[in-house]
């Protein structure tokens, strides 16, 4: 389990080695929180942010306010450890989403594009959620890999000519047309950190695109909001590594380099000490590597699935960015492991990943290719048997009527 979030930590089962050869420059993690009793948990503790409209937007505001250690609910139920464990991570993925959120506005993205009607007011909301229309524009591109266009929910969409921010947190269906609820921010007090409302909302249908998607991190806030419930000896593992039990059976194959590829070899001797304590690390079932951006977790992937992966294995790897997955591919792709499917939309993935959908691997195919070149000729030869029988002539009618008499005594009939 790969994770994109910082850490200053490298952790391993036997063994702790620090990631400062990897990023020297990255600051000393704070002093764990105290965990201190919040606000109660929501009536049903399994329903998740998504399906709650008024608690994804109170998380979205606290979010963008840095306030992430109130989002932990402490109650004498989780220990102390997983607590400031989750206080940790809260704020690097509070930080993750305000730096898209920032980077969007000062670039001003290009993404996809709607409408949007403001209606009215939502009654009874404590953060002035307005009821809105919203149309997505549709996408005439074809592209059979990609996923359905996305729903307008948990979106953030910019009006740059309104210099409005729309955060679209519920969803009621309407026999005059579907409602969206959302709040509003001011687009320019957003892009310095201030999330506020804004001055007016649009009185006309404003045109709008795409900002960001908080779908993943209100996700990621309700995992470690629920991280009391975790099992035991994974809980015992994430706080204190020295009480996680050895594995019985390591799934890993051991690293033995002279058997290596030299194509691998090589691969192997770019990483460095920090990048090379992970891979000889790597012993169970579940193992946790954390790195700060740009300090080589694509390059350390790779060698792993190189070098510590038993042969014949399959691997399944996932990112949170097409960035972040095209990197690793074009990694793999120069080792030498060409045997890859990527699945995801083909215009937003990158020229290594698109070499690797299923539409690209099927053109490369030497049987699929002969195949659908039979599949045509066999097209052609129906439509030219079908072409030459509208061209035959039609029977007559009192013809087909005298031959379909009754057939008797020397076998009269047609």
């Amino acid at each position: 389990l790969l994770s994109r979030l910082s850490s200053p930590r490298l952790r391993v089962p036997g063994e702790r080695a620090s990631l400062a050869s990897i990023a020297e420059s990255q600051p000393s993690p704070p002093a764990p929180a105290p965990a201190v009793p919040t606000a109660a948990p929501a009536a049903n503790p399994n329903a998740s942010l998504l399906d709650n409209a008024e608690q994804a937007e109170n998380t979205l505001l606290t979010l963008l306010g840095k306030d992430t250690d109130s989002l932990i609910s402490y109650r004498g139920g989780p220990a102390k450890e997983l607590v400031a464990y989750a206080h940790r991570w809260l704020k690097l993925v509070g930080e993750e989403f305000r730096d898209e959120v920032t980077e969007g506005l000062l670039k001003r993205p290009r993404g996809i594009e709607c409408t949007i009607s403001v209606l009215g007011p939502v009654k009874d909301s404590s953060r002035g959620a307005q009821w809105l229309t919203v149309k997505i524009k549709e996408n005439k591109s074809e592209d059979e890999e990609a996923a359905p266009d996305p729903t307008a929910m948990h979106m953030l969409w910019l009006s740059a000519e309104f210099g409005v921010v729309f955060y679209i947190s519920g969803y009621q269906p309407d026999r005059r047309g579907d409602k969206f609820r959302a709040i509003t921010f001011d687009a320019e007090a957003l892009r310095h950190g201030r999330a506020v409302p804004p001055r007016d909302l649009p009185r006309v249908k404003a045109r709008c695109v795409e900002l960001a998607s908080s779908s993943t991190t209100l996700q990621r806030v309700h995992a470690l909001c629920s991280i009391g419930k975790l099992d035991p000896v994974l809980a015992a593992a994430l706080t204190s590594p020295e009480a996680a039990p050895a594995a019985a059976h390591s799934p890993w194959a051991p690293l033995d380099e002279k058997s290596l590829l030299p194509s691998v070899q090589k691969q192997l001797s770019r990483l460095n000490p920090g990048q090379r304590a992970a891979l000889c690390g790597l012993d169970g079932a579940v193992t946790v590597v954390q790195g700060p951006p740009g300090t080589g977790k694509s390059s350390f992937i790779t060698a792993a699935c190189l070098s510590r992966v038993p042969a014949g294995s399959r691997i399944l790897a996932c990112t949170a960015t097409n960035k972040a997955i095209d990197s690793l591919v074009a990694k793999l792709e120069a080792a030498g492991l060409t045997q890859m499917l990527c699945v995801g939309s083909r215009r937003a993935m990158g020229e290594a990943s698109c070499r690797y959908l299923m539409s690209s691997v099927l053109a490369r195919d030497g049987f699929v290719a002969a195949a659908e070149t039979a599949i045509e000729q066999h097209s052609a030869n129906v439509r030219r048997i079908e072409a030459e029988l509208r061209e035959l002539p039609v029977p007559d009618a009192a013809l087909l009527k005298a031959g379909g008499g009754k057939s008797g005594g020397g076998g009269g009939g047609g």
